[in-house]
């Protein structure tokens, strides 16, 4: 498709978070029907402990499909279960048992970006000490951990540039970050009116460079909300101004850029026709 030419030649990769439902194999060419040169997947349900074990036939078969619709730099997104940074010990237990089977099945289907959502805890300082911790103890293999920054709803962790950076500085794994784009603008960093300002503080705080994937969702909600609801591209409060800011910032180029949009399937295209519309030749 034209639009996958010009993405790739303008280093701009950008998805969505496609199913895998028949079979993981059949993800790629989902994302390519979309336009996507890039995508996202789960391995395994995103609401429960349970799975079923990936064929080699399904592994063999997404490696093939990701080079035959020439995507570039696939992403993982781990159940939303995890919480590394709980009290409950056997919460802990069961989220290193699943990022471990999740990092083995990321290594077998070559993608090399796994996402989480790292967890919560009333006592921050506490929570990401200990999450770090364990992050820095697993082995990965080709695979980097990238933690998603949270809306700042409740106790999630991180919110904050100063968590993700206090994070980053604790790293002895491959680890880096995941910026939501909604969640970024939630916690109170307005990449609409004041995006300059924000990637200053992204850069001067060493985050930016740890970037290596992004969601990019709209907000149904205004900056500082602390509300984790996403909204279509250009339909919510970041707005057109917003993305433009973000599809033509060089600082994300070559970076997957993934949209879990709502309702996704049905208006992928038409956001990723929103997107490149944005985007300065």
């Amino acid at each position: 498709m034209t639009s996958k030419c010009d993405l790739n030649q303008m280093n701009k990769l950008i998805g969505g978070h496609v199913s895998i439902a028949g079979g993981i194999d059949l993800a790629p060419e989902r994302a390519s029907s979309f336009g996507f040169n890039t995508l996202q997947v789960f391995v395994k349900s995103n609401l429960q402990w349970k799975y079923k074990e990936i064929t080699d036939e399904e592994s063999t078969g997404f490696r093939e499909n990701v080079k035959k619709y020439n995507l570039k730099k696939p992403v993982v997104h781990a159940t939303y279960l995890l919480n590394f940074g709980s009290d409950n010990s056997e919460l802990i237990q069961k989220s290193i048992d699943d990022i471990k089977y999740e990092i083995k099945v990321c290594n077998e289907i070559g993608v090399e970006n796994l996402v989480l959502h790292p967890g919560s805890n009333s006592d921050k300082k506490h929570a990401m000490a200990s999450i770090m911790e364990l992050l820095n103890s697993l082995e990965t293999g080709k695979v980097s951990l990238l933690i998603e920054n949270s809306s700042g709803k409740g106790n999630t962790i991180p919110a904050t540039v100063d968590e993700m950076e206090y994070m980053m500085s604790v790293s002895s794994n491959k680890i880096g970050i995941c910026l939501d784009t909604c969640h970024f603008f939630s916690e109170g960093y307005d990449i609409k009116d004041r995006y300059e300002e924000s990637m200053e503080l992204l850069k001067s705080s060493g985050v930016l460079k740890h970037i290596g994937a992004l969601h990019i969702n709209d907000s149904m909600f205004a900056v500082s909300s602390k509300k984790d609801r996403h909204e279509n591209i250009g339909k919510g409060y970041i707005g057109d101004k917003g993305f433009s800011n973000i599809v033509n910032d060089n600082s994300f180029n070559n970076i997957p850029m993934i949209m879990e949009t709502p309702d996704g399937d049905e208006y992928y295209s038409k956001n990723l026709e929103k997107l490149e519309s944005m985007l300065v030749r």
